[in-house]
C-alpha cells in the first residue's frame, strides 16, 4: 500500500508540474517541502552580521543595503522582537532592504538544490513575498504568496535549480519595486516522495490547474 501510495503522489507532482507549465511547486507551512534535512541554517553564530555567509553548505547571499540592514544581533535594533517579522523566527537571522533587494540562497559547493523550506519574513506589517528559482542563470521558477505576518516557504523542483533569491514587497503580486525580505530557520533535503503534505499540495495543485482548463475551453 505504502509503494502505490508514492508511485500516485509521485505521479501528482508529475502532472502539476506538466499542467501548471512550471517545474516548481510553492508549498506553504512547514514540513510540506523538506522531509529528511541534509543540511539547515539558523543564523546564530552570524554576530558579526557577514555577508556572504556559509553555513551547513549553504551559501547565503543579501543584495541590498547589507546583511540585516544594520541590524544588531537577532535584530533588536530594528524590532521589539524577533516574532514581529515571523512566529517561525528564531535568535538571529537574515535581512536586507532596497530596490528589487533580494537575499539569495545557494548550495556552497554548487550542487543543485531540489527541496527548499525557509521562514520567510517581511520588514513590512504584511508579509508579500516572490521567488525566483534559477538554473545555471536562467530564471525556471517564480511566483508570490501572502500572509497576515510571515510564512513558511517551500520550493520543490525534480529537476533542481542552483540558487534561490526571495523579495518581499509593500504590496501583493509584485515582482520589482522597493523590497525588504528576511529569512531564517533555512532547511534543504529530499523527503520521502510520498509525504502526505507534499502529496496534499500536489492534489490541490492538480484540482487548481484542472479548474484553469475549464475555464480556458467553456
Amino acid at each position: 500500500m505504502h509503494v502505490k501510495n508514492r508511485l500516485l503522489c509521485a505521479a501528482a507532482l508529475t502532472l502539476v508540474a506538466q499542467w501548471a507549465g512550471a517545474a516548481v511547486l510553492q508549498t506553504l507551512g512547514a514540513g510540506t517541502a523538506v522531509g529528511t534535512v541534509t543540511n539547515a541554517a539558523h543564523f546564530d553564530l552570524n554576530t558579526a552580521l557577514a555577508n556572504d555567509w556559509i553555513e551547513d553548505g549553504l551559501l547565503f547571499h543579501a543584495s541590498g543595503y547589507g546583511a540585516n540592514n544594520g541590524c544588531g544581533y537577532a535584530g533588536v535594533d530594528c524590532y521589539d522582537a524577533v516574532s514581529d517579522l515571523s512566529p517561525a523566527f528564531s535568535g538571529n537571522y537574515l535581512a536586507t532592504s532596497g530596490t528589487n533587494a533580494y537575499i539569495s540562497v545557494r548550495r556552497a559547493d554548487g550542487a543543485d538544490i531540489y527541496r527548499i523550506e525557509f521562514a520567510a519574513g517581511s520588514g513590512y506589517q504584511s508579509l508579500n513575498g516572490y521567488w525566483a528559482t534559477y538554473a545555471d542563470g536562467q530564471r525556471t521558477g517564480s511566483g508570490n504568496f501572502s500572509s497576515p505576518r510571515g510564512a513558511i516557504l517551500g520550493l520543490v523542483d525534480g529537476n533542481g535549480f542552483d540558487e534561490v533569491r526571495y523579495f518581499a514587497f509593500s504590496t501583493a503580486n509584485r515582482q520589482a519595486g522597493y523590497s525588504a525580505p528576511a529569512l531564517d530557520e533555512v532547511r534543504v533535503g529530499l523527503p520521502e516522495p510520498a509525504s502526505p503534505a507534499l502529496c496534499a499540495a500536489a492534489l490541490a495543485g492538480m484540482a487548481a490547474a484542472l479548474r484553469r482548463r475549464k475555464r480556458k475551453y467553456a
